[in-house]
């Protein structure tokens, strides 16, 4: 192993304990990442990390002024080397953005913007599309195998990452729908002098009508007081 390889190796390795001190990802957890990305990688100039969410990219952290314009290029486009490394769950690689045809447009303007060349990572657990991890080079032919390895290797810990934060926000999501329903079936129950078992049968049977979700029904009748 060569003294490139162990430094490599540890900066990943920071990455890694960085985010998982406390068994949970940090709020810059992804900042990390992708920082650390830029400092293990010398071809990669610039980073990018996106998500993909309800079928669109969101930007979710960044290493400098590129990956904003041409993120929002992409979303724009509706396709790019990043929208297809996420669809595809494969690494794509553009060499150089003076020749590549496969992205004209995007690739016209990586060029305007000093980049030479650039690599996308898909992020996915468990088989789920999470998004890609984007390195931007400012020189032709920047990325090879070794450049494609540590991406992989960053891709995987920024997906990790993802997951767990989705994870988070579902596990809050669920726990504020569970506090909802319960105060709407305490009004209900203190109204109507019913049950708790009777106030939720007359929260689905709400919700089956006005074709709206049990949470739905619930929130409008905490705010309004009504089930209509």
């Amino acid at each position: 192993m060569t003294g490139s390889d162990e430094d490599a190796l540890e900066q990943l390795g920071r990455a890694a304990r960085a985010l998982r001190v406390d068994g949970s990802f940090p709020s810059d957890g992804l900042d990390t990442i992708v920082t650390q990305a830029v400092e293990t990688v010398p071809a990669a100039a610039w980073a990018g990390l996106i998500e993909l969410e309800n079928g669109r990219l969101e930007p979710r952290a960044t290493y400098g002024q590129p990956p904003h314009v041409l993120d929002q290029l992409q979303q724009k486009l509706g396709a790019g080397p990043c929208i297809e490394a996420a669809r595809e769950q494969d690494v794509v690689v553009i060499d150089d953005t003076g020749t590549d045809a496969r992205w004209p447009e995007f690739a016209s303007v990586a060029g305007q913007e000093g980049v030479g060349s650039m690599l996308c990572a898909p992020l996915w657990v468990d088989r789920r599309r999470l998004g890609t991890l984007s390195l931007y080079g400012d020189t032709t032919h920047a990325f090879g195998d070794a450049e494609r390895r540590l991406a992989t290797l960053y891709a995987t810990l920024a997906a990790l990452a993802l997951a767990d934060g989705q994870r988070v926000a579902n596990l809050t999501l669920a726990l504020d729908s569970r506090d909802l329903i319960g105060q709407a079936k305490g009004i209900l129950v203190e109204r109507l002098k019913i049950t708790p078992d009777a106030a939720f049968a007359m929260l689905s049977q709400a919700s089956q009508n006005t074709n709206r979700k049990l949470v739905a029904v619930a929130e409008h009748l905490v705010s309004t007081g009504s089930l209509d």
